[in-house]
This record gives structure tokens, C-alpha cells and sequence, in this order.
């Protein structure tokens, strides 16, 4: 399980950066078990399967975060969309998609989200 935890923190930190150092520093401090869970077994290991493309995880984790109205987590995974190659452009089309299906309160929820991603150094 360590092997795992391990290969999910650099998955996660290559993945998102300072941005998600930040996000999972107090979940990491307060409650570790929490922290090795969500590092061990979606980053070390849905996250590593090759079904589906780096780009397809994001359009999907931003869909259901975005539809449940988890904004919290939402940040890190814009960043990680990012950097695996998705434009601003085309996040900003997943949520023009999403507005029928989930309403506009949370697109417009996830795009101030957006904006304040965008404006990080």
C-alpha cells in the first residue's frame, strides 16, 4: 500500500503542483489516513490505469464535481486539466455543456472557481 501512496503523491504533486501541495497539506496534517486513502487508490491507482486519456479523467472528475456541487476540489482538478493539455477554452466548454444537465447556479459556481485558479501565480 506505501508503493501505492507514494506513486500517487507524485502522480498527484506532477499533476498539480503548488495548487494541490496547498489543497492536501491540511488533509495531510489532520487527518493523514484520509490523505493516504485518496493518494493510494485514486491517484496510485484509478489514476494510473491507461483506459481512458489524461484529458478524459479531468472532463470527467470536473463533470461529477460540478454536478454534485463539490466546488472545494474542483480548483486542483482545473489545474491538473491543464496540465494535461486542455485549454481554458475547451474547460469553459464542459461547463457550457454541463448548464443544461446541472443548471446554471452551479456553472456559474464553477466558473468563479475557474477565475480564481487563473488568477494563481
Amino acid at each position: 500500500m506505501k508503493e501505492k501512496v507514494n506513486n500517487g503523491m507524485e502522480h498527484f504533486s506532477q499533476r498539480s503542483g503548488e495548487y494541490g501541495t496547498q489543497a492536501l497539506a491540511p488533509i495531510k496534517e489532520h487527518f493523514p489516513e484520509l490523505a493516504d486513502y485518496i493518494l493510494g487508490h485514486a491517484y496510485g491507482d484509478i489514476f494510473q490505469r491507461t483506459t481512458i486519456s489524461e484529458q478524459w479523467k479531468e472532463i470527467s472528475i470536473l463533470s461529477s464535481l460540478i454536478a454534485m456541487g463539490q466546488y472545494d476540489q474542483l480548483g486542483v482538478h482545473y489545474v491538473m486539466a491543464i496540465k494535461v493539455g486542455m485549454t481554458v477554452e475547451e474547460i469553459k466548454g464542459v461547463l457550457l455543456h454541463l448548464a443544461p444537465c446541472v443548471g446554471i447556479p452551479r456553472i456559474i459556481s464553477a466558473f468563479h472557481v475557474l477565475l480564481s485558479v487563473l488568477k494563481q501565480p
